[in-house]
């Protein structure tokens, strides 16, 4: 079997998977090489899912840490932006009031 250059983003293949395409082209009379070879190959390809796996769920983790920190930013800002509303109301009604006051002051005098 000839080498040939790994494609960029893949590794190179294992000795046991080399030996698993050889022996596939050679002979069906040594299955056992082949299906060790097969397994070695299985369990490489098993290793690396798991691993991906174990980087995929440290990913999540991080991912619904931050979901929690900005629905609590969230909520503190729809509080504060609650709190500014009821305190423009009040700034309202204490315009109003002294408006009206100014108002009715300047109609009584002469």
């Amino acid at each position: 079997m000839r080498a040939q250059p790994v494609a960029d983003g893949q590794a190179p293949l294992l000795s046991a998977e080399v030996a698993s395409h050889v022996l596939s082209q050679c002979s069906s009379n040594n299955t056992f090489l082949k299906n060790v070879a097969r397994e070695a190959a299985l369990r490489r390809q098993l290793n690396a899912q798991k691993q991906s796996s174990v980087v995929l769920h440290d990913h999540l983790e991080e991912l619904k840490k931050k979901i929690e920190a900005a629905e609590e930013v969230l909520e503190r800002t729809a509080s504060l932006f609650d709190e500014l509303q009821k305190q423009e109301q009040e700034s309202h009604l204490m315009l109003q009031k002294f408006g009206h006051i100014v108002t009715s002051g300047i109609a009584c005098q002469p």
